[in-house]
């Protein structure tokens, strides 16, 4: 084989590639419609991959929502085991905490969306999965934190409950809401400027709600 025939070909798409470019294409097609339910069809011509490859790697379509959700939180979760091994006060903590979920929601502002979707179309297949794999272990760490501040003298005893449903809910908000944001508010989209104001003012308000008066 000469030079020229080396130059000449091109190199082959792994599987890993190809893969991803169906969850890139799926990604990019519910941020822009506002919709979970997409098409093969239009996967396939957004990612220019046969759409039989997407019954090949996911098994069907609620497989391959599945994995786009496991793609957008996964990552999330690897850094918020590294977060509760941090010398941080309680406090930094939860304001490093706060500040991933805003930026995994503003990235994927489907995520609980998706969650409930695949809960309602495939809940006797999936509700395990997602409950142990990305409910549970933000629900955990935050605990974790909230135990930590309260046995250092920080923080008041809070209802690790109440407090995911305070943040998370706040936080998926802050995202999928952007109808009020534009129709309320006159703001068309979340600068980078706006969302460190809310990763701000959130912490700042979840802070002063369970720190112990002196």
């Amino acid at each position: 084989m000469t030079a020229r025939d080396v130059a000449a070909r091109k190199p082959e798409v792994s599987e890993v590639d190809t893969r991803e470019q169906l969850l890139i294409a799926v990604n990019d097609l519910i941020i822009e419609r506002g919709l979970i339910d997409v098409s093969f069809s239009d996967i396939a011509q957004r990612s220019g991959v046969n759409s039989a490859l997407i019954k090949y790697y996911f098994g069907n379509k609620a497989g391959l929502l599945m994995a786009l959700l496991e793609r957008a939180i996964l990552p999330s979760l690897k850094q918020m085991e590294l977060l509760l091994k941090m010398p941080d006060s309680p406090q930094d903590k939860l304001r490093k905490h706060i500040m991933g979920i805003v930026n995994t929601y503003h990235r994927y502002p489907y995520v609980n969306r998706l969650m409930h979707y695949l809960l309602a179309e495939e809940g006797d297949k999936y509700e395990s999965r997602i409950a142990e794999e990305l409910v549970k272990p933000v629900a955990r760490a935050q605990e974790i934190i909230l135990q930590e501040g309260e046995k250092k003298g920080v923080f008041r005893p809070v209802d690790p409950m109440l407090f995911y449903y305070h943040v998370i809910g706040a936080c998926d908000h802050f995202s999928h809401g952007r109808f009020s944001l534009k129709h309320a508010f006159g703001v068309h989209s979340i600068t980078d400027d706006l969302k460190r104001d809310y990763v701000a003012y959130l912490s700042d308000s979840v802070l002063n709600g369970i720190l112990r008066k002196e």
